[in-house]
């Protein structure tokens, strides 16, 4: 057996949106997808700080959030005293909305490890990477549809037999290699460093961070809509 034959078939016993490729993923997918949805469903009403330092910031939003947060010091310590401290005041915000602001501040990411969300910098978050399996087949399908042909009168001058008959262009399908071109070219990420999309059987097979296969879902979920 071919190793790409293997590959093939482990696709195919896959045949679904945004599963993970490897089963060892599935813990730390169900980790992520919990704290993504309670960092969305906690509104909180007001957030003010004065020069806070961005420790206690992050400390106070997993407490409203009741998440586990944890920060990479090795990351702050690259942050400067100065931006440590964070002035925001915000209403009626989202959790993972807020503590998006304060990190866009001090110029730190988020990434998901052993079960809690880490704070660290870009690079390491980048290496975090996982392998998903789109099934983009109902976006590239080809629906049959035969419109009917379009009548109209001809011109007084047009000495031509019978009806003008006007016929309807195809309209161009969209195909598995263009979905990758778009998404190489929307998707902020390391394309062909740390992240990857390539595809197999009609499916694809996409390496990036937790981020990138959000946008990347996001991506799809607009073909859908627009097909």
């Amino acid at each position: 057996m071919t190793r790409m034959f293997r590959l093939s078939a482990l696709v195919l016993l896959l045949g679904f949106v945004s599963a993970p490729l490897f089963a060892g993923d599935d813990k730390d997918e169900a980790t992520y997808r919990k704290i993504e949805a309670q960092l969305e469903s906690t509104t909180l009403d007001t957030l003010a700080y004065e020069e806070a330092d961005v420790t206690e910031v992050v400390k106070d939003i997993a407490s409203k959030a009741r998440i586990t947060i944890v920060i990479d010091k090795k990351a702050l310590e690259d942050v400067s005293e100065d931006d440590r401290l964070i002035t925001l005041e915000l209403a009626d915000v989202k959790a993972g909305n807020a503590l998006n602001i304060v990190l866009d501040q001090i110029k730190l990411v988020k990434m998901y490890k052993n079960g809690v969300l880490y704070i660290t910098n870009e690079e390491k978050a980048q290496g975090a990477v996982t392998t998903k399996v789109y099934d983009v087949r109902d976006i590239t399908v080809k629906i049959n549809d035969f419109p009917a042909p379009k009548l109209r009168l001809k011109a007084a001058d047009d000495n031509t037999n019978g009806p003008i008959v006007e016929f309807p262009d195809d309209e161009k399908d969209v195909a598995t290699e263009d979905i990758v071109e778009m998404i190489e070219e929307s998707v902020d990420a390391d394309w062909g460093g740390a992240a990857s999309v390539s595809i197999v059987k009609g499916q694809l097979i996409v390496r990036a961070s937790r981020e990138v296969h959000k946008d990347v879902a996001n991506l799809l979920d607009q073909l859908r809509s627009a097909k």
